[in-house]
């Protein structure tokens, strides 16, 4: 077949599929519709599309349920997209505007968790995340001590108690090796003071122990 005749043949197909791919028009006076409209894109993995409608209705409908839900969903898609910064700040804002809502609970988690998740994995870097992690995790525990999250926030909550007392032990060995042993001992009273439950406290106290008075 020629390649007029192909192009003949398929090019009403071919402009059929390319409309299947548009999306249909969305009436932004309809936040339900908007919000459906939206999770239609989230299981397509199309976030861009999605936060669009998103933030549409949670600005336009602000007071209503739609609102409520499309600020937490605004926070889920970042954090399926590896933006755990702007998860976190999504999710915090839902609990602080909607703190007795029936998805408190999972929000007040997912600040933790997207906190948790934005630790980096070296001591040497800013560790502000883990403690912001241990801050709003705690703050879950405190509030739904038996919830539905509480055991992966406890665990969640040691491993970030964990990268900070990991921090400490390797500044006291820094300065170990320079022969500065006054500052070594400093922090390594301090990795026992705030973090004595750590996995680092017994590396912590023998090294403390050697130290010459």
């Amino acid at each position: 077949m020629s390649a007029f005749w192909k192009l003949f043949v398929l090019g009403p197909v071919l402009v059929l599929l390319m409309a299947s791919c548009v999306s249909k028009p969305v009436n932004e006076a309809d936040p339900k519709e908007m919000y459906e409209d939206a999770e239609v894109d989230i299981e397509g993995n199309r976030f861009l599309l999605a936060l669009d409608k998103l933030r549409v209705v949670r600005s336009k409908f602000s007071y209503s349920n739609y609102g409520a839900l499309a600020q937490l969903r605004i926070g889920d898609v970042y954090f399926l997209q590896d933006s755990f910064p702007e998860a976190a700040v999504a999710y915090e804002g839902f609990y602080e505007l909607y703190p007795k809502h029936a998805k408190a609970p999972y929000a007040l988690f997912r600040a933790g968790e997207s906190h948790y998740s934005d630790i980096p994995a070296t001591t040497a870097r800013d560790l502000k995340s883990a403690e912001s992690a241990i801050q709003w995790l705690g703050t879950y525990l405190a509030r739904f001590p038996r919830g539905e999250y509480s055991d992966r926030a406890r665990d969640l909550r040691q491993k970030a108690y964990d990268k900070l007392a990991e921090k400490e032990l390797d500044t006291a060995r820094f300065y170990l090796k320079r022969k500065k042993l006054p500052a070594a001992r400093g922090r390594l009273e301090k990795l026992l003071e705030l973090y004595p439950g750590s996995s680092y406290s017994d590396q912590a106290r023998e090294l403390l122990e050697g130290l010459p008075e």
